[in-house]
């Protein structure tokens, strides 16, 4: 890295780049305003709240190679707000433009094998899993896991999608057609005490940031509730901070890093996933800190220097979900509530169509 062209600071030629149009994209484009930027967008055509607060919208397909690369060469630095941009495409990005985190980050975090691995190489304990690719594999590990399992698509997944769960031996030839794919994981399913979730930062001037911990609440498979500062003894808070800086360092991230772990009755940890991107667990920051995720995130691809974040407080994060955006009028009365509304135009079932904050105490 030359790190002579650090820190990057806001000009007309210093313009960054965000791949994705959702609200994640949407958050990190207002941050880089905030702090002096503007912002050029990549994604495909589609419902893409992002465009309404950025200087630039670049539409094309994650192949159309020219485009991309007249995108790359018109910003000083890239990031991406989900994990699942092709890494040839961030490669090819990277060959002319600064690209955070790096292709090699979001390839592992694609799959679900990989960043398991990963996982175990930087010290954390992971639940038992298996690679799956055909039924008879999933037969045979679903009794080795006394069936009670979690069957995952590798890649593609997300707030419960592209997944299975096996209570017994009954339905095993249904959940597998259902899944419709042959590249899966089956995983060991956990009874957990709590899930938390933890966000680091490195810049690309070696400074570093950690968050106060999230602790997460779901529903059928969407994170629904966060509530932040988690309480963690000092034990295991350094513990976790260790693994996760561990596993920063194997990936040589720029940029954030989440990871979500279950804590069991016994205070173990069990790693579950990561995300190298904003995360909703922790969109609590943006009242609940001096600096949000978001604006962490633009400092550290800019390689400005950051430091550990601290919270003004307890503060919960709610997700707003499908058809609860038209009832919003229900919130109105509460002097407390924060509220973010992310500015799709379809509503579906499930879709985290905003959220807000209210400071508990």
């Amino acid at each position: 890295m030359k790190k002579n062209l650090f820190p990057i600071l806001p000009s007309t030629k210093n313009v960054i780049g965000i791949l994705g149009g959702g609200q994640l994209g949407k958050m990190t484009a207002m941050a880089a305003t905030k702090l002096g930027f503007k912002t050029y967008l990549y994604c495909p055509k589609g419902d893409n709240p992002a465009e309404e607060v950025v200087s630039k919208v670049y539409h094309g397909s994650w192949s159309d190679l020219e485009k991309i690369d007249r995108f790359a060469s018109n910003v000083v630095c890239v990031t991406s707000e989900f994990e699942n941009v092709p890494s040839p495409v961030l490669d090819r990005i990277s060959k002319i433009t600064y690209v955070f985190p790096n292709a090699k980050v979001f390839k592992n975090a694609q799959n679900r094998d990989r960043e398991k691995k990963l996982a175990t190489q930087a010290g954390f304990k992971v639940p038992k899993w298996y690679k799956v690719n055909k039924f008879k594999d999933f037969e045979k590990y679903s009794k080795k896991l006394n069936f009670h399992a979690i069957l995952k698509t590798n890649s593609l997944g997300y707030d419960g999608k592209g997944q299975g769960i096996i209570n017994s031996e009954k339905n095993l030839q249904k959940i597998w057609d259902d899944i419709n794919s042959k590249d899966c994981v089956l995983e060991q399913k956990i009874n957990f005490n709590r899930e938390l979730s933890i966000l680091y930062a490195k810049s690309a001037d070696e400074s570093e940031c950690f968050f106060p911990i999230s602790e997460n609440v779901h529903e059928n498979g969407i994170l629904r509730k966060t509530i932040a500062p988690a309480f963690v003894d000092a034990r295991t808070l350094n513990k976790i901070k260790k693994l996760t800086k561990n596993f920063a360092k194997i990936i040589n991230l720029t940029g954030l890093l989440t990871i979500e772990m279950f804590q069991l009755d016994d205070e173990n940890i069990l790693f579950n996933e990561i995300a190298p991107r904003p995360h909703n667990s922790f969109h609590w920051t943006i009242e609940g800190c001096k600096n949000s995720q978001f604006d962490i995130l633009i400092q550290s691809i800019c390689g400005h220097k950051i430091k550990d974040e601290t919270s003004s407080g307890l503060w919960e994060m709610q997700n707003i979900l499908g058809e609860e955006v038209n009832i919003l009028h229900q919130l109105s009365s509460d002097e407390k509530i924060n509220c973010h509304i992310y500015g799709k135009k379809e509503i579906k079932e499930g879709r985290k169509m905003g959220h807000y904050t209210k400071k508990i105490n």
